[in-house]
């Protein structure tokens, strides 16, 4: 017997990139920007891992296209699955701005660390990447 529980959303966390090693995170759309992750729940945490993980993989896909990154920011949201045991059924990040300054770069550096990104590549869960320009 399977138990049905209601479906949950998570997020969003945002990551922001600068340029620099140090990440920057928020929680909810006017949340207050912190050098450290939201730990609200355990699912909040993950998700920043999650943007954490796209960000770090972006930045080893552009070096090795040797492409710089311009500062851009990642938002992430998760739906809780609607079966027990609670797991993450789906993820959603979104790459906010203008990652590179050519546009035909993109799809293939987002396709390289997708592929590159230990937490995504770790989830039994569904995850889509997108991208939109500022």
């Amino acid at each position: 017997m399977i138990l049905k529980v209601k479906q949950k959303p998570f997020g969003p966390v945002f990551v922001t990139f600068n340029g620099d090693d140090q990440l920057l995170y928020s929680f909810g759309e006017t949340g207050k920007i912190t050098s450290y992750p939201p730990d609200d729940s355990p699912v909040d945490t993950l998700i920043a891992s999650l943007g954490s993980c796209i960000v770090k993989s972006l930045q080893w896909a552009a070096n090795s296209q040797k492409v710089s990154l311009n500062p851009f920011r990642v938002k992430v949201t998760a739906t809780k699955s609607a079966e027990l045991p609670g797991w993450i059924e789906s993820a959603e990040i979104m790459i906010i701005g203008d990652v590179v300054n050519d546009k035909t770069m993109i799809p293939r550096l987002l396709k390289q660390a997708k592929a590159i990104c230990t937490v995504s590549n770790s989830l039994k869960s569904e995850v889509n990447l997108s991208a939109v320009e500022n």
